[in-house]
C-alpha cells in the first residue's frame, strides 16, 4: 500500500521528482502504473523495494507491505524482504543480468540465500521455472552465459528468477520494452500464468 509518496532529490529545495502518489496492490490483483518517460514510475517502483538511487529521498507517505513500514526497515529487513517476499523484474533484461555469471549461478544465489534447501532441491526448483518460461533447454541453460541468450529469452530468465521464491508482490518495470509484439505478447501471458497460478499481486509499469 502506498500512501502519498512524495520522492525528492537531496539537497535541491522544492526538487519533487513524484508527488502524493497513492494505490493498493492485493493478493492475486494486477495494477498498472502508466505515464510516459521520466514521469518518475521507475522511481516509484524502486521505492517499493527502498532500491532507490542514493541521491533520491523519500519525502512525504509511507510505504507498506504486509503492514510494515518499507522506508523505516533496516538493511538486514530489506535484504530478506527483497527476492523473497518482493520481486522484481527490471526494464533491461541485457543489463540486468550479470555477464561473468552462469544463468545456474545467478539463478541459485536467492535460493542460498533464503531457500533452506540443498544442492540437489534448488536445482530442480531451477529447472522447473525455467521449463515454466519457455526455456526448452533447461539443463543446458544452467551452464550458459546470458550473451548466448536473445533478448526475449534474457527476459524470460529475469522472470523466472523474479518468481523463483514465489514472491508476494512481482513488480515488472516495462517488462517488454526491447522484445518485438509477438514476443511481448508472449512473455505479458507468462507473467499473468504465472501470477494467477501463485496469487501473486502484479505491478505493471509501462509508458504504453
Amino acid at each position: 500500500e502506498v500512501d502519498g509518496l512524495c520522492l525528492s532529490v537531496n539537497g535541491v529545495p522544492d526538487h519533487s521528482i513524484v508527488r502524493d502518489v497513492s494505490f493498493r496492490v492485493n493478493a492475486g490483483e494486477i495494477v498498472g502504473i502508466v505515464g510516459e518517460s521520466g514521469s518518475g514510475k521507475t522511481m516509484v517502483a524502486r521505492s517499493l523495494m527502498g532500491l532507490q538511487p542514493p541521491a533520491i529521498t523519500i519525502s512525504g507517505g509511507d510505504i507498506r507491505f504486509e503492514g510494515r513500514s518499507v522506508p523505516a526497515m533496516t538493511g538486514k529487513e530489506l535484504r530478506a524482504l527483497r527476492g523473497a517476499r518482493l520481486g522484481m523484474v527490471f526494464q533491461e533484461p541485457m543489463t540486468s543480468l550479470n555477464p561473468s555469471m552462469t544463468i545456474g549461478e545467478q539463478l541459485d544465489e536467492p535460493l542460498k540465500l533464503h531457500a533452506q534447501l540443498d544442492a540437489n532441491a534448488r536445482r530442480a526448483r531451477i529447472l522447473d521455472i525455467l521449463l515454466r518460461v519457455g526455456i526448452r533447454d533447461a539443463q543446458g541453460a544452467l551452464s550458459a552465459f546470458p550473451h548466448q541468450f536473445s533478448g526475449g529469452m534474457r527476459q524470460r530468465i529475469m522472470l523466472a528468477s523474479a518468481m523463483l521464491l514465489k514472491p508476494a508482490l512481482l513488480i515488472a518495470d516495462e517488462p517488454t520494452t526491447a522484445l518485438d509484439a509477438l514476443v511481448q505478447r508472449e512473455v505479458l501471458e507468462l507473467m499473468l500464468e504465472m501470477v494467477r497460478g501463485e496469487n501473486t499481486a502484479l505491478l505493471m509499469i509501462s509508458h504504453d
